[in-house]
């Protein structure tokens, strides 16, 4: 299996309203996230912190949808 690496706009087209673990994520200059590696997705958030316990190495988090307004999500 090859691993797919996708910039953020194709992320949010193939990945609608979820949330995404990023391996190996691209970051600009401006800690902006560019793209990475998908190695988990799912529209449940906890998903995602499941796929962060033992994880070692660069890896980031993103969700494609828009936030809830007064909403405050801490990772």
């Amino acid at each position: 299996m090859c691993a797919e690496r996708l910039t953020i706009p194709e992320m949010e087209r193939k990945y609608p309203n979820e949330w995404l673990f990023i391996i190996e994520p691209e970051i600009s200059e401006n800690t902006e996230l560019l793209g990475g590696i998908v190695s988990v997705h799912s529209r449940v958030r906890d998903d995602i912190y499941d796929a962060l316990d033992g994880f070692i190495g660069g890896a980031a988090i993103h969700y494609t949808g828009k936030m809830p307004e007064g909403k405050l999500f801490l990772l």
